[in-house]
């Protein structure tokens, strides 16, 4: 299962988050491997429901698409891109994701409060895209409990978010591994002719190869090779009993019934 978290908290700068996700759903069914995945999406995210959601659906995968800060800048990013410029002064916001409050402003979510929640409840995920600016501290946070994250190192487009979403899962449903996935997102940033193909990073936790970690990956399906009972035309036997069972308690109640006849009979 893909879980799909979007947030555009109120005064923040708006983003097709809509289109992203259904640019991610016509490329995995698109592929060849679509029966493979479950995509489902939650809109406007509350930093409770990430918990939720993780407990509730155990995804393998996590998609936030939305606003990250905590930059540790006050330069204002490129027009359309996904961070939050600070107000405050400079260092004072930790770095993280932005997710709405219960009235639909803006609420940070620091990283480490994220990496605690999925080390907690997120024991199925396998991986997760922050496709959101300077996440890469964030995505290093994760690395504790998640075995490949991708971050954004920098400000990103919202047309080149969504351009690396649309390689990134045309690759995954096609059978390809996270490690080739994570270079066909780049490289359909670089066709589109969009700036910031260079922000994706992706980290891998040590021991994991990205390079062999396939998401579409078919379970081998096992087989058992079972002899008919039926033995066509030869008579049935006593041999054959073991093939035939499920009604011993109204076989027992028949034998009873023909027994107290046969004992009144005679």
């Amino acid at each position: 299962m893909i879980l799909f978290l979007a947030a555009n908290p109120r005064g923040t700068s708006q983003l097709a988050l809509d289109r992203e996700a259904h640019a991610i759903h016509l490329e995995l069914k698109r592929s060849g491997h679509r029966d493979r995945f479950d995509f489902v999406t939650r809109w406007a995210t509350e930093p409770l429901d990430l918990l939720r959601e993780l407990t509730e659906l155990k995804p393998t995968m996590v998609h936030f698409s939305g606003h990250g800060g905590g930059r540790g800048s006050e330069a204002p990013g490129p027009t359309g891109a996904r961070d939050v410029v600070a107000s405050a002064p400079l260092h004072a916001e930790p770095p993280g994701l932005y997710f709405q409050d219960a009235t639909g402003g803006a609420q940070v979510v620091s990283s480490d409060a994220i990496a605690q929640t999925f080390g907690a409840a997120g024991a199925s995920v396998q991986l997760v895209v922050l496709n959101a600016c300077y996440t890469a501290s964030t995505a290093e946070a994760l690395l504790a409990h998640i075995d490949c994250v991708v971050g954004m190192s920098g400000a990103v487009h919202d047309d080149a978010a969504r351009s690396f979403a649309i390689g990134f899962y045309n690759a995954l449903g096609g059978h390809e591994s996270v490690a080739a996935a994570y270079e066909h997102g780049k490289a359909a940033v670089y066709l589109d002719g969009l700036p910031h193909a260079d922000q994706p990073q992706l980290l891998v936790r040590e021991g994991v190869e990205a390079t062999q970690l396939i998401l579409a990956a078919v379970a081998p399906v096992l087989r058992q090779e079972l002899r008919c009972p039926y033995p066509g035309m030869r008579p049935y036997t006593d041999k054959d009993a073991a093939s035939f069972h499920g009604r011993d308690r109204e076989i027992s109640e028949m034998l009873g019934r023909l027994r107290r006849a046969s004992a009144r009979s005679t």
